[in-house]
C-alpha cells in the first residue's frame, strides 16, 4: 500500500508563493533570460541561497509554476465561456476570439502578478516557449490552445490552407500577448483612449477576427 503523499507545510507554501511572486516581477521587468536564480533568492529575502533550487529545481520549473498559478483562473473562465456559447447554439468567430482574449485580459484585475504574467507571456510567445503554438493534444496546456479551443476554431479556418492556417494561429497568439503587454504600459500613461482597457480588448478581438477571416491572396497562394 502506497503511503499518502506528504502535504507541504504552511511555511513551505508561503516560501514558494513569495519566490513565485518575486520571480514574476523580476522576469517581467528584466526578461526571463536575464534574471538568475541567485537574484531571485536575494530579492525574495531567502537566507538559504539554494532556496529557489530547493523548491523548484531550475528556472524552467519556476516559470512553469508561474504559469500554473495563472492558468487555473484563465482555464476556469474559458471553460465557462465555452459552455455558454455552445449552449447558445450559434457560435460566431467573434465569440471564439473572445474566449481566447478575455480570460487573459482579466489578469489586469489580478493584483498578485497578473500584469507580470501578461508581460512574461509576451516574452515566451515570441520564442514559442511552453507550447504557446499548440500542435496537438499531447502538448502541455497553454493560454491559447487546447482540444476544446481547437474544435471551436476549426469551422472558421476551413478556407485556409494548412500552412497559412498554422501561421495565422501563431500570429494571433503574438498579437494577443504583445497587444496586452503594450497596453499594460498605456494603462498608466494618462492617455484616456490608450488606457481604455475595454476598448483595447474589444479592438483586439476585432483584429484577431480580421486576421483569421482574411482571404488568401494570389501572392500567398503562389508560395504554397
Amino acid at each position: 500500500m502506497t503511503a499518502p503523499e506528504k502535504q507541504p507545510s504552511a511555511r513551505t507554501k508561503a516560501t514558494r508563493a513569495k519566490i513565485i511572486s518575486t520571480a514574476e516581477q523580476l522576469f517581467a521587468e528584466k526578461g526571463v533570460a536575464s534574471v538568475s536564480l541567485n537574484e531571485i533568492t536575494r530579492a525574495a529575502e531567502q537566507k538559504n541561497r539554494n532556496a529557489v533550487h530547493y523548491h523548484f529545481g531550475n528556472k524552467e520549473a519556476l516559470v512553469q509554476a508561474i504559469f500554473e498559478k495563472h492558468w487555473a483562473p484563465i482555464s476556469a473562465q474559458r471553460t465557462a465561456m465555452i459552455d455558454a456559447i455552445e449552449h447558445s447554439g450559434d457560435i460566431q468567430l467573434q465569440d471564439v476570439a473572445s474566449v481566447l482574449v478575455r480570460p487573459v485580459a482579466a489578469r489586469f484585475d489580478e493584483a498578485d502578478g497578473g500584469v507580470a504574467y501578461i508581460k512574461i507571456s509576451a516574452q515566451l510567445a515570441a520564442a514559442n516557449v511552453l507550447n504557446f503554438f499548440h500542435r496537438g493534444e499531447d502538448a502541455s496546456p497553454s493560454p491559447g490552445y487546447g482540444p476544446d479551443m481547437n474544435q471551436l476554431w476549426a469551422p472558421f479556418l476551413r478556407h485556409l490552407p494548412r500552412p497559412v492556417r498554422e501561421q495565422r494561429m501563431s500570429l494571433i497568439v503574438g498579437m494577443l500577448f504583445h497587444g496586452l503587454a503594450d497596453h499594460a504600459v498605456f494603462r498608466d500613461s494618462g492617455d484616456t483612449d490608450l488606457a481604455n482597457t475595454e476598448l483595447m480588448v474589444s479592438n483586439l478581438i476585432d483584429s484577431l477576427c480580421a486576421v483569421l477571416s482574411a482571404p488568401v491572396s494570389a501572392a500567398t497562394e503562389a508560395t504554397l
